[in-house]
């Protein structure tokens, strides 16, 4: 019996074998030396083939590991095998052109620049412009597949896509096309302005919620499991409530057009005069449409029309598909980014039981254009399919040095061109190199250290994040409290490790913990710190404010299943509302909780538009955080982070303005602390999952709460009828006195109030609290509006007397104003000056109870049981 002997390749950091059984390919796997790479492998036959990018030791028994177990690899993004590949040449691959999506994010610069092509305009400013570019960038992939040697046997588009697939397969020239759109003002593209959101069901399931809706309508039939569908805002946000209240999954898109629906009729007199224009031929290509879910026809007339058809009938992406697989397709190649492959891989696993089928992405978010190409690459040839791997190789020096004279590195490298020796040296020297690099990482070179501004001026988005709140125009910045939330400095934690690991990505922070505020004004500068803990971990330190453990991988992992939140009530309050309240001090910069979906007495559900900010997604799952606090924690939900155990990545942030469900699940709390785990999901998909978020809560009640909300209407002290204003402690923790001290101090009062002994700063707090709304309470009482505790500046003038005056334009009255305290209570009496006696106030504990004359007070729930007797003259 003849066999044929096992060879194998590699090629620009990829290894490829093949063998005429499973035997022949571990044998060959056993005997690959990662340092001296084999020969291109000779074997076409229709036996297994294995490919592997970036063949490390450690790669290379995972390969081992799964040869032996005799199953198709196709979704590990570096390695893949084909126990019996899909392909014979490039018959059943077909091309697949996204549509518009949400996320939009492709990387084709070095693509474009490798193959001498032109480097697409990216611009996602108009739905006119959003469609231009997603074409331009298919059309982009489409020649650089090609240029590698793949071929397909049919090309197909999804929504606007379908227009590129037309140009793939020849139906319309792409010059014709070019001078078409050339005539064409795509920022003035009218479009009717209603609303899509996606659906995480079948159309099945839909139409019986769209009985009765007739102004609702299904747009796209995307997948087993998802649907589109489009209308006026209010009706889809109607339909998208009553089928998350059944468990679907629901997700707004960020553009509105109408496109695929009736509604776009009326809207039609730009394709229909420009469409006669545009000549049509028969396909060299075949090319499906996935309004028919059948091949284009070749007559001109015909064709047209159902271009017509395309933009006012559903995209049915599902039907298609299958009906490409039933045709013998078996690989399909996404000539763009976004989550177009998924879909296919949702039809064809629900449709078609036991369908054995291979879906790769062209290009990727996740790695350079180059990069996920070779991928690409790889996944094909180990299917059957013939790619040339020596069109994505760097292109060969163009000049060489005079022989016998190379310098160093570099002229080992020129010099390999003629002499071999001088190549593989060059390589032992890049592969020691690379070496040496992992082994200081593994074992700590040492901190990483850089600079970080922290101010208005660098990050102007944090006057959005400031604590307090001013009158319009304050001048002085550090009255406003300005502070970094705990969330962006995870993000400048992670950037900062990713900076110090480029070839790596963290997939995780363990141990994040927030110490001390990180104000921006005045300004500061910080250090970010970065010690490298092993290959896969480093410690992260941005000065003494946070810190963390980064981990690191080559790659994101794949997402778990999401969570589910059970049942929920209807929440007592909009997340529109909770903003309009008061309930949360963000400004508009933060403002991401777009709506709250439901609420219980152990989780919140809800939606946020991503903000353009550091680390603001992550901020609004901390906001959604404080809501559940209101819904349910109504006398204490004053609540800020103090630490967080774990946060896992399953990919980058989506780009500003996309949605991500959010959910949170408490999972303790207590007088002093909430602790919740949290998901973000992007398309029922999670992008991050958090756990032992722990925010510390701070002493308040319905009093405290008003003053947090409205501070220039709201105080603390309570008037008296006898004329006075008394303020009792509503603070257990020191943390939480300095809470209220920055709601009614002004900097140069908190300045007093640091140079003070701590024996003495009680006292003087209750003091100034009392005082201040003493004084705003009599401007009310005289016709005066709004008025903010730091527009006042109170100053010791005699024992038992203060001086009070407006700060920075608010002019007083000439006031009296006498202050006293005892234990946990201030008390303040206020009057216009004139002649006779100063006010005065003392306050004191009377003995036998409650003093007789009335002018007593008595703490507040939460405080010693005691009564206080005041006198007031």
């Amino acid at each position: 019996m003849t066999t044929t002997r096992p060879v194998a390749a590699v090629a620009d950091r990829v290894l490829l074998l093949a063998a005429p059984d499973l035997a022949g390919l571990l044998a060959a796997l056993d005997g690959v030396d990662p340092d001296s790479p084999p020969e291109r492998p000779a074997y076409r036959g229709r036996g297994p083939r294995l490919g592997v990018v970036d063949p490390t030791p450690k790669r290379l028994d995972a390969a081992r590991r799964l040869v032996l177990k005799g199953n198709p690899v196709r979704k590990r993004g570096d390695l893949w095998f084909s126990p019996r590949p899909l392909l014979a040449g490039d018959a059943g691959v077909v091309f697949i052109f996204p549509g518009l999506e949400a996320c939009f994010e492709p990387r084709v610069d070095d693509v474009a620049e490798h193959f001498g092509l032109p480097v697409p305009e990216i611009s996602t400013t108009t739905v006119g412009r959003h469609g231009a570019a997603v074409m331009a960038v298919g059309r982009l992939l489409d020649a650089a597949v090609r240029r590698v040697g793949i071929r397909p046997a049919a090309v197909v588009g999804h929504s606007v896509g379908e227009w590129a697939a037309m140009i793939s397969g020849g139906i319309v020239s792409g010059a014709a096309f070019d001078a078409m759109v050339a005539h064409a003002d795509l920022d003035a593209l009218r479009v009717p302005g209603v609303e899509f959101a996606v659906l995480g069901c079948s159309p099945e399931r839909a139409r019986p919620v769209l009985a009765g809706r007739p102004e609702v309508v299904i747009s796209h039939e995307n997948s087993a499991n998802q649907t589109v569908i489009c209308g006026p805002e209010s009706a889809v946000a109607d339909v998208v409530a009553q089928l998350r209240a059944c468990g679907v999954i629901c997700e707004p898109l960020p553009f509105r057009s109408g496109f695929h629906t009736p509604m776009l009729e009326p809207y039609l007199g730009y394709f229909r005069d420009g469409m006669p224009s545009l000549p049509m031929r028969p396909a060299v290509t075949p090319v499906w449409s996935a309004t028919t879910a059948a091949p284009f026809p070749d007559e001109q007339t015909a064709a047209q029309a159902l271009c017509l058809r395309h933009l006012v009938e559903p995209v049915r992406f599902r039907q298609v598909i299958g009906g490409l697989y039933a045709t013998g397709v078996r690989v399909f190649v996404q000539l763009g980014p976004g989550q177009l492959g998924s879909l296919v891989e949702d039809t064809l696993r629900h449709d078609v039981p036991d369908a054995d089928f291979l879906v790769v992405p062209a290009n990727s978010a996740q790695r350079t254009g180059l990069d996920q190409l070779r991928r690409c690459a790889v996944a094909l040839w180990v299917e059957g399919a013939e790619p040339d791997f020596s069109a994505l190789e760097p292109p060969a020096p163009e000049t060489v040095p005079e022989p016998g004279n190379p310098r160093g590195h570099a002229g080992l490298v020129s010099l390999g061109v003629s002499v071999p020796l001088a190549a593989e040296m060059a390589g032992f020297l890049d592969d020691m190199a690379e070496a040496v690099a992992q082994v200081l990482r593994a074992a700590g070179s040492g901190e990483q250290r850089e600079t970080l501004e922290v101010s208005l001026r660098a990050m102007p988005y944090l006057r959005d994040h400031s604590l307090m709140r001013q009158r319009a125009g304050w001048p002085q910045d550090e009255d406003l409290r300005a502070v970094m939330p705990a969330t962006t400095m995870v993000a400048h934690m992670i950037a900062a490790a990713e900076r110090a690991c480029p070839s790596r990505v963290v997939v995780a922070l363990e141990d994040v913990r927030f110490h001390r505020w990180l104000t921006a004004s005045p300004p500061q500068q910080v250090t970010l710190a970065v010690e490298h803990a092993g290959a896969d971990r480093a410690r992260v330190r941005l000065g003494d404010h946070a810190e963390s453990t980064a981990l690191f991988g080559t790659r994101y992992p794949p997402p778990p299943a999401p969570w589910r939140a059970g049942e929920e009530r209807r929440p007592a309050l909009t997340a529109a509302e909770i903003y309009r309240q008061g309930w949360m001090f963000h400004g508009p910069a933060w403002r991401g909780m777009t709506r709250t979906v439901g609420v219980s007495n152990r989780t919140i559900t809800g939606v946020i538009t991503t903000p353009d900010v550091p680390g603001g997604l992550l901020d609004n799952l901390g906001q959604f955080l404080g809501q559940w606090l209101v819904e349910n924690e109504s006398g204490r939900w004053i609540a800020l982070p103090t630490r967080i155990a774990r946060i896992d990545l399953y990919g980058p942030e989506p780009p500003a303005g996309a949605e991500v469900d959010c959910l949170i699940r408490v999972t303790d709390i207590d007088e002093d602390a909430v602790t919740v785990e949290g998901q973000l999901c992007r398309y029922g998909v999670p992008i991050m999952l958090v756990h032992g978020w722990v925010d510390r809560r701070f002493d308040s009640d319905e009093r405290g709460g008003a003053v947090h909300r409205a501070p220039a209407f709201a105080t603390l002290s309570e008037h008296h009828p006898g004329g006075w204003w008394w303020v009792a402690e509503r603070w257990r923790t020191l943390a939480s006195r300095e809470f209220y001290l920055h709601r009614y101090a002004g900097l140069a009062e908190c300045e007093e109030y640091d140079r003070l002994p701590p024996a003495k700063r009680r006292a003087w707090l209750l003091e100034l609290i009392a005082a201040k709304d003493a004084v705003r309470g009599w401007l009310w009482d005289n016709g005066a509006g709004p008025i903010y505790p730091a527009e006042l500046r109170v100053r010791r003038h005699i024992p038992g007397q203060v001086l009070v005056m407006g700060e920075h334009g608010l002019d007083l009255p000439d006031l009296e104003v006498a202050v006293a305290h005892h234990a946990e209570v201030g008390v303040a009496v206020v009057r216009p000056a004139g002649p006779g006696p100063r006010p005065a106030v003392e306050v004191s504990e009377p003995d036998g109870g409650v003093d007789p004359s009335g002018n007593s007070i008595s703490n507040p729930g939460g405080l010693p049981p005691r009564s206080y007797r005041v006198r007031c003259t």
